[in-house]
């Protein structure tokens, strides 16, 4: 079998996906003669397939040099080439190395300056690598040769975001979402942004059409817990962080937002129940401990409150605030000498903050105790 029949094939191993297969053969079509340029590009398109990029890169590179020799070449080779090395800048990017990645992006580009996915991916790249304005050139990019790309337009909306661009990042996700009316992102990213401005019924809005589109977006509903508790609606943020502790129970954060949302609405004991499951997940949490103080207050287990006083100065024994209630609950026991000791320290540590008026009230409060 001579070279050219190895070379056809190889192509048929290529089509129904063998590329190993296929590899093979073109090895042995090379084997016959060194100097079969389609036989070193369509083994490239075969390492490429098997995300092997350098060698689909050296055969690519290798049937270049054949370029002013064989007039005959597969048509396509520098958007091949191009596909090898941005292809390979994606694996640099999943490995965590950046700078690899936009290198290899780049010389895709130098190959074939009509790369629409490398732009978008090269500014995915600089967005992540803060290069805001350098990302927001390749989106432009991106969009002058697809403008129908809503992905563009809602990355570009990032970047501008990211730059404060409050307006040109509206801008940007209302035309993504006028191409792609499902994009769950683009809805999500705009209610954040109208978060920020504070618009918060349609920040909402926003919210509610991303849960629409994945009812597992997590971050939809934990965004729209926030501005609810905002708006002081608890039973509504407590139903949404009921829905992200279905999602991922694990979040400690979201046990401490729904038990304030439940010291809101007076649930002291519900509230005492989700920071316990906090501290579980995070038994180091200084805020854990003085909230759950503040809730066992409220009930009348003061001994249980004082004892996580006592357990968050432990963690932090500047914390002026927990000196203070802690000696508030020792007047409110009748134990006035260790009231006005954890008072005295509370007003040292607001002094040494700067905090003059707390330290000139508490100071007030001491005399008036000693009277």
């Amino acid at each position: 079998m001579n070279g050219d029949e190895l070379i056809k094939q190889g192509v048929q191993k290529n089509l129904y996906g063998d590329y190993e297969g296929a590899i093979a053969v073109f090895n042995e079509a090379i084997q016959l003669n060194s100097n079969l340029a389609e036989a070193y590009y369509h083994r490239g398109y075969s390492f490429l397939e098997l995300a092997e990029f350098d060698q689909a890169i050296a055969d690519y590179q290798k049937v270049v040099e054949f370029l002013d020799s064989s007039p005959d070449l597969p048509e396509g080779i520098n958007f091949n080439i191009a596909k090898a090395f941005h292809n390979r800048g994606l694996a640099a990017f999943q490995r965590g190395d950046n700078q690899a990645a936009v290198t290899d992006i780049n010389q895709a580009l130098k190959f074939y300056p009509e790369f629409i996915a490398a732009y978008s991916n090269r500014g995915n790249i600089l967005h992540i690598l803060g290069k805001y304005t350098e990302a927001i050139a390749d989106y432009n990019q991106a969009i002058r040769l697809n403008p129908d790309l809503a992905a563009a337009y809602h990355n570009r909306g990032n970047s501008r975001y990211a730059l404060q661009d409050d307006e040109g990042a509206i801008a940007d996700y209302n035309q993504a979402l006028a191409i792609n009316p499902n994009f769950g992102e683009a809805f999500y990213n705009r209610g954040l942004v109208m978060s920020h401005r504070q618009d918060y019924p349609k920040a909402i809005a926003d919210f509610t059409q991303a849960i629409r589109h994945n009812p597992e977006d997590i971050q939809a509903y934990y965004e729209r817990g926030l501005i609810y508790s905002t708006l002081q609606d608890y039973e509504s943020a407590i139903q949404d962080y009921n829905r992200v502790l279905q999602i991922n129970p694990t979040l400690p954060t979201v046990y401490g937002l729904r038990a304030n949302a439940r010291r809101h609405q007076r649930d002291y004991h519900g509230a005492i129940a989700d920071i316990n499951k906090l501290l579980q997940l995070n038994p180091s949490l200084v805020e854990g401990y003085c909230d759950r103080a503040v809730s066992r207050r409220f009930v009348g287990d003061y001994e249980g409150a004082i004892q996580d006083y006592n357990h968050a100065l432990q963690i932090n024994p500047n914390l002026a605030a927990a000196y203070y209630a802690r000696g508030e609950i020792y007047q409110h026991l009748g134990d006035i000498q260790t009231a006005i000791d954890d008072f005295q320290k509370s007003a040292h540590l607001f002094s040494q903050q700067g905090n003059k008026l707390y330290y000139q009230e508490i100071i007030n409060l001491i005399a008036k105790i000693r009277k």
